[in-house]
């Protein structure tokens, strides 16, 4: 029976026939193959807003479809309380000086290990653990100013992805209160997940358009083949090499390389992977534009208990924010600003540092509290990505 249906509600499983409604701009396209992964189905959705699905030859589970909320109820607005850690030590502009040093150390440092790995060179295993602690101890000083590095550094490179991760990752760990030893492993784990990257061709790792089933093929060994190239240096503990070999794994089963699911996943993994779809949606690549943080988390909550660990991901959720630190928001009055805090009972209401009037003119900053009661007539209307406007957001942050 065939059946056209929105690309939203595409999932692993269905036989696509077609995708594409006929128009100049989305070209209908005779596909007449199987979804195999996730990643297939985001690039049908990616092509066009529906799809004519062959139910009889599909083979899909029969979970319900992810939910299409465009607004706030999709993300529930208060969490599951849990175990936080302290309060930062210091302020936010202090220790995002710091920060942004560490993170231009990590960038340089990530650079020589990725072309020492793709040249078959000795790498720095010494320094790698130096870069993640020192990662690490920012972090602890003040982990929203490490998130915000992920946010106003965003990038499509595996260099910056790597270092994006890393930063995340020390930032949650410092906030859900890991022993210093689960935190240095978690942040390691996420500095080196994707260096088996570095072993795929150049044609392949910054192809603009859609891989071949060949291609993408190859691009599912690199967590194997980091955890293998890891290994081999005899210098790496199980647990980050486990976290890096599956970070793709998925919790019900659907993920690479192993297929594994549930409990089958290295712990850091499960909040690894949660970490690096993240900034992969908020990054731009040569295929698409980035994904508001906002947006990301609708995708990430979407495929929760299918892709993601429910628990690992509200603790993400409630870790992040709906306006995390450091993105770009307009206001109900027409005003620009970047999130410099907000209360994790109240993600939907943070401050903002106004900087720019309704027509994107730099002004003088004022701090706003969007929260009910306190001037709140100011409400948060929508996440933008500064870089549509041609902006540099980090001159004007925090």
């Amino acid at each position: 029976m065939l059946k056209r249906i929105s690309s939203q509600n595409l999932r692993v499983g269905m036989f696509v026939v077609e995708y594409g409604d006929g128009s100049f701009d989305c070209p209908r396209v005779r596909l007449d193959r199987q979804l195999e992964s996730l990643a297939d189905v985001e690039a049908v959705r990616r092509e066009s807003k529906e799809a004519m699905v062959d139910m009889a030859l599909s083979r899909i589970s029969p979970e319900p479809a992810p939910p299409e909320s465009e607004g706030l109820s999709s993300i529930p607005p208060f969490l599951p309380s849990g175990t936080l850690g302290p309060e930062p030590m210091i302020s936010l502009a202090e220790e995002l000086r710091v920060a942004r040093a560490v993170y231009n150390k990590s960038l340089d440092f990530m650079s020589r290990f990725l072309r020492d790995v793709k040249l078959g060179r000795a790498t720095s295993v010494g320094e790698a653990e130096q870069v993640a602690g020192e990662i690490g101890a920012s972090a602890a000083r003040n982990h929203k100013a490490a998130s915000s590095l992920s946010i106003t550094r965003s990038h499509g490179y595996v260099t910056n992805h790597s270092v994006n991760v890393a930063f995340l990752a020390a930032a949650l760990g410092v906030r859900l209160s890991l022993p210093e030893s689960h935190l240095h492993t978690l942040t390691l784990a996420a500095l080196l997940h994707d260096v088996g990257k570095a072993l795929l061709p150049d044609a392949v790792l910054h192809k603009p358009g859609k891989l071949t089933a060949k291609e993408y093929a190859l691009v599912k060994r690199h967590p194997q083949d980091g955890h293998d190239l890891l290994a081999a240096q005899h210098l790496f503990s199980r647990d980050v090499l486990d976290a890096v070999r599956d970070h793709h794994e998925s919790r019900d089963g659907t993920g690479y390389p192993g297929g594994k699911a549930g409990e089958e996943i290295n712990p850091f993994a499960h909040y690894l992977s949660i970490l690096d779809v993240y900034d992969a949606l908020i990054s731009y690549r040569t295929y698409r534009r980035a994904l508001t943080p906002f947006q990301a988390l609708k995708f990430l909550y979407a495929n929760r208990e299918t892709r993601f660990s429910s628990p690992h991901l509200l603790a993400f959720i409630r870790f992040i924010g709906i306006y995390p630190v450091g993105s770009f928001v307009r206001l109900a009055d027409g005003c620009y600003g970047l999130v410099t805090d907000f209360h994790e009972d109240k993600p939907d209401a943070p401050r903002v540092k106004v900087v720019f009037d309704k027509r994107l003119r730099p002004m003088r900053p004022v701090t706003v509290d969007t929260a009910q009661g306190n001037g709140g007539a100011r409400v948060v209307e929508l996440g933008l990505n500064p870089k549509d406007y041609h902006l540099n957001t980090e001159l004007f942050f925090p």
